[in-house]
């Protein structure tokens, strides 16, 4: 995921709208923080839930059809 649009501001939360590399889907509002972990760990991280894959193309464990039960 990454970062489409950031609606508003304060200190070092926004809320923001994400994209998926992937799909193009777009997410709505969601709560963030300016900081590196963040924008380096915590948004590639993200899985899209459109289809299901994070920034590097990993499909959600929960989300893939073949995945193993718990």
């Amino acid at each position: 995921m990454k970062i489409h649009k950031i609606h508003s501001e304060y200190s070092n939360d926004f809320y923001a709208t994400f994209e998926c590399e992937h799909c193009g889907h777009l997410t709505k509002k969601e709560a963030g923080y300016h900081d590196t972990y963040f924008h380096t760990v915590v948004i590639p991280g993200r899985f899209c839930t459109g289809c299901g894959r994070n920034r590097v193309g990993e499909l959600d464990p929960l989300l893939a059809p073949n995945s193993p039960s718990v």
